[in-house]
């Protein structure tokens, strides 16, 4: 008997529950629409399906793996960028480059050795001279023949025969040589040198001058046979006139001022051309 009452009451309260919420159905105004929970909007990364496992393995890995090789790039890159570098330096200190260097350095061992009171200076001066006009002719030789060009060894080569020619110059027009053909003469060696030097001056500015211009300006003041045919003829007439201050009075001084001082000569006038050629030639692009 009490079950059936407890069956029967349990009826009774979801009828009622059942009557209201249909009542409240069908009775449903504006308010209680707008009052009404409405589902939640997720965002679209979030509805998205996920991937499995495996796959978010292998996504993994291969981000991992990426910017592994994007560090090993940049590692790489450093490197070549370190051994171009390093093969830059290893251009500048080759065979042919220390050879000018040498000349370069010979300039201030000349002068020392021009002032020296000691019995051997002479003939010291001579041998410095004459080894710096070999490798001047043999660094050319060993850069083409090497494959060992370089802007800096071509940028220092003609910088390094510039110092040793005028210094010689200068020191022979501060003490010339009183014997010789240009005895009672001497006019001739400060004569000589400031030809020489005017010529260098005017035609590193040319150079310069073209070089700013641009376009075929350049091919005004490029190198020709005149004047690697100057420095030999001035190389080789400041070397007999060494080799003749070094053993005065011997059959060789009088061998060496006899050809120094007409080669010296000769020199000066291919001195004066070259540097008439280069400023006529620079003329037609200045107009």
């Amino acid at each position: 008997m009490r079950r059936a009452v407890d069956f029967f009451a349990r009826s009774a309260r979801n009828m009622r529950a059942a009557a209201v919420t249909s009542a409240s159905r069908a009775g449903r105004g504006p308010l209680s629409a707008a009052l009404a929970p409405r589902p939640a909007v997720l965002p679209r990364t979030l509805l998205k399906p996920r991937a499995p496992r495996r796959e978010r393995r292998g996504m993994q890995v291969s981000q991992a793996s990426g910017a592994a090789s994007g560090a090993e790039e940049g590692r790489a890159g450093l490197e070549v960028d370190q051994s171009e570098s390093a093969g830059q330096r290893a251009s500048l200190l080759n065979l042919p480059t220390a050879l000018t260097i040498l000349r370069v350095v010979a300039v201030p061992v000349l002068t020392a050795c021009w002032f020296s009171a000691a019995a051997w200076a002479p003939a010291a001066c001579t041998a410095v001279f004459l080894v710096a006009s070999v490798t001047d002719f043999l660094d050319g030789y060993l850069a083409r023949k090497m494959n060992l060009t370089s802007a800096f060894g071509a940028f220092l080569d003609p910088v390094a025969d510039k110092l040793m020619v005028t210094a010689v110059l200068i020191l022979f027009a501060t003490t010339p040589v009183s014997g010789g053909l240009l005895a009672g003469n001497e006019w001739f060696y400060p004569v000589s040198a400031l030809v020489i030097i005017s010529r260098e001056i005017i035609v590193s500015a040319l150079r310069e001058w073209a070089a700013a211009s641009g376009g075929e300006a350049h091919k005004a003041v490029a190198v020709n046979n005149l004047g690697k045919y100057k420095t030999t003829a001035q190389m080789t007439a400041l070397t007999l006139m060494l080799l003749e201050r070094s053993c005065p009075g011997t059959t060789v001084a009088d061998i060496a001022a006899a050809a120094g001082a007409p080669l010296l000569a000769v020199a000066v006038f291919l001195t004066g051309w070259s540097m008439a050629v280069y400023m006529s030639n620079a003329m037609r692009y200045m107009a």
